[in-house]
């Protein structure tokens, strides 16, 4: 079984709050969105994982959110396992990295990777999926899903994590699920922190765990306390195919 943790840390404010209770859950794979590279280091180091980032934007000029301004940030996948076949595929942005002014200003990115658990290989990937206000559909995410959704098809199994910028029984975040699996139980009503959130309480499922249906996942679930956004855990199992 796969243990697994996607998590949107907020770059680095609240490093001092999560990194001690990942150390504590000991996840096999650890999916970060908003992390800056300066501090991915010595986060692999802290939870003793290895570490494949991509950076998506330049936060080092002032700018009118709350991020500090502490250079490249991006999305990483962190673990503890053999990892191999590392894929990064763009569906939105500019080719080059720019600098962060507004949310949309980054790179729109996947990344990839095969990892081994005994005798069991996972297809695990995480993405920040293209922001809208108020969570409303936008012809910019449309665009963005319409370039997303044949690298996810290109996928014969998949475990995509992240923070998807869109609220589960909206348009945008449908058309996940008709290619995937949401396994995030509707009993939860939420994943962003009320405590930690700028907007305060907010009914939203905005960052899950989907998969393929080669996999089960199981104890999906979020956990607050850790950033703006909760994170989601899950179990995986590998099913017969």
């Amino acid at each position: 079984m796969l243990k697994i943790l996607s998590l949107n840390i907020e770059g680095h404010k609240h490093l001092g709050r999560w990194l001690p209770v990942v150390k504590k859950l000991q996840p096999d794979v650890l999916c970060l969105q908003e992390v800056f590279a300066c501090d991915v280091t010595e986060i692999g180091t802290e939870l003793d994982m290895s570490v494949q980032m991509v950076p998506t934007i330049d936060i080092s000029k002032k700018h009118k959110y709350a991020l500090e301004l502490l250079g490249e940030a991006g999305i990483a996948i962190l673990t503890n396992l053999p990892a191999t076949e590392i894929e990064v595929s763009q569906y939105g942005g500019p080719e080059e990295i720019g600098f962060f002014q507004e949310p949309n200003d980054g790179q729109r990115l996947l990344i990839q990777t095969m990892v081994t658990k005994g005798e069991e290989k996972f297809s695990v990937a995480t993405t920040h999926f293209t922001w809208s206000r108020k969570g409303e559909p936008s012809d910019l995410q449309r665009e963005n899903f319409s370039r997303l959704k044949p690298i996810i098809e290109g996928y014969d199994e998949l475990i995509l994590c992240g923070d998807f910028n869109s609220p589960r029984g909206g348009e945008m975040f449908s058309k996940f699920t008709e290619l995937l699996t949401d396994n995030l139980p509707e009993k939860y009503t939420t994943t962003i922190d009320e405590n930690l959130h700028y907007a305060g309480k907010l009914d939203l499922v905005v960052d899950t765990i989907f998969s393929t249906t080669h996999y089960q996942v199981t104890n999906c679930h979020p956990i607050d306390g850790l950033s703006d956004h909760m994170g989601v855990w899950g179990e995986v199992e590998r099913l017969e195919k």
